[in-house]
């Protein structure tokens, strides 16, 4: 079929963008993580324009949708009234001066419904977000110790804004306005709640391992979870047509009868239900991908690293530690797999693709729900900054506990 065709050329249209971006940006992103200065200032500028796309990703709350409602009302009348001078051109001027001013009513109505929708939002909305931002700075910098504290005091500090006068004060004291302000609020707190155990925190994570292991392991961080991205994506995009016509013809067989689709489609439905783009094959694709990613790059996770305390050195102990004290040959076997540094640099790169499918997968349902195909388009090709490092936010937290936490 022609549509197939079509599909399959398609499927590669930004290829040239995204090999443009690649060029550019890797080569800057290798010299600026060369310094500790350098590498900070990346990844904390990044950070911020993090938050921005962040703020872009809320979710439609109900005012947005009341606004919604009111202009397909408006639009309706005005389909409407063009429709009855299609069919009766013989309207009297009077006749025609009224439907102008339902027009002009309709209008009028839309805008001072969107204005009121946006004054009683705009307040929370506003600091919910200069909230989220500050704290999330604050967590980028503090120890690992005080994350739970930072998180404990951003919930709190989310619930107080409510109740503070200033905020809550507005002109309007209807119903249904302080309804809509209540389910904007609530959304947004969600929203940045989860924000900051997301993006916040992952990118503390990646501050960590760039100060304390260097350009080496931050390095072999980015390299293995984007070269596992680019395996999901040529393998999904190569396998797409092959996967269309299995998902048709399983969806034949449930109609048919012959086949459970509780057994043969559940967890392929889950995951399309959060990314309509993901496939099977593609996933398979990034969990290949990783473990030779991380074989083919040249570190060794035995190698020292910069410790910041006595203490963290004494924590930093092979992971074979934990089998110690049995001394059993299934152990000892398990102690001397453990040490060798195919298997480490292997293992790791198994753990880190999986991580990053499911930081992708988490950036999905938060860009499905607020309905964007994108988090913003700042990376031709690729999408948003987001877009980019939401692999990495799970990925960083697994790297840091594999190569320094135990």
């Amino acid at each position: 079929m022609a549509t197939d065709t079509t599909s399959g050329k398609s499927a590669w249209k930004d290829l040239k963008r995204r090999a443009l971006t690649v060029t550019l940006g890797v080569p800057s992103i290798i010299l600026l993580l060369r310094h500790p200065i350098t590498s900070w200032l990346f990844f904390q500028g990044a950070h911020l324009l993090c938050l921005l796309e962040w703020r872009a990703l809320i979710p439609p709350t109900a005012a947005e949708g009341d606004s919604d409602d009111t202009s397909t009302t408006a639009a309706r009348s005005k389909n409407e009234i063009g429709d009855g001078n299609d069919n009766k051109g013989d309207r009297t001027e009077k006749q025609t001066s009224t439907n102008g001013n339902t027009i002009l009513r309709a209008i009028l109505t839309k805008l001072n419904t969107k204005e009121e929708a946006a004054n009683s939002v705009s307040p929370l909305s506003k600091s919910m977000f200069h909230l989220f931002c500050c704290f999330s700075l604050v967590i980028t910098v503090l120890p690992t110790a005080l994350l739970p504290l930072a998180l404990m005091f951003h919930g709190i500090a989310s619930r107080f804004l409510p109740h503070l006068i200033l905020l809550t004060n507005t002109q309007s004291s209807s119903q249904t306005t302080n309804n809509n302000m209540n389910a904007a609020f609530f959304t947004a707190m969600q929203h940045y709640q989860f924000g900051l155990l997301y993006l916040s925190v992952g990118f503390h994570y990646i501050l960590q391992i760039s100060k304390v292991g260097g350009p080496l392991h931050i390095g072999n961080l980015l390299f293995v979870i984007w070269m596992s991205d680019t395996g999901a994506l040529v393998v999904g995009r190569a396998m797409k047509k092959r996967v269309r016509d299995t998902n048709n013809a399983t969806i034949k067989e449930v109609k048919n009868g012959s086949t459970d689709w509780n057994q043969t489609g559940f967890f392929i439905s889950f995951i399309k239900s959060i990314s309509p783009g993901k496939t099977l094959p593609g996933m398979l694709g990034a969990i290949l991908t990783g473990p030779i990613s991380a074989l083919i790059y040249p570190i060794s996770l035995s190698a020292p690293i910069i410790c910041e305390s006595e203490a963290q050195c004494i924590i930093d102990e092979d992971v074979t530690s934990i089998l110690s004290f049995l001394s059993t040959p299934t152990t000892l076997h398990l102690q001397n797999l453990f040490h060798n540094p195919y298997f480490q640099k292997a293992l790791l790169g198994l753990i880190l693709s999986l991580a990053g499918i499911l930081g992708d997968l988490a950036e999905s349902s938060v860009k499905r729900l607020s309905k964007k195909k994108d988090s913003g388009g700042l990376l031709p090709g690729h999408g948003g900054i987001v877009d980019r490092f939401d692999s990495l936010f799970v990925g960083a937290v697994v790297y840091y506990y594999f190569g320094f936490g135990f």
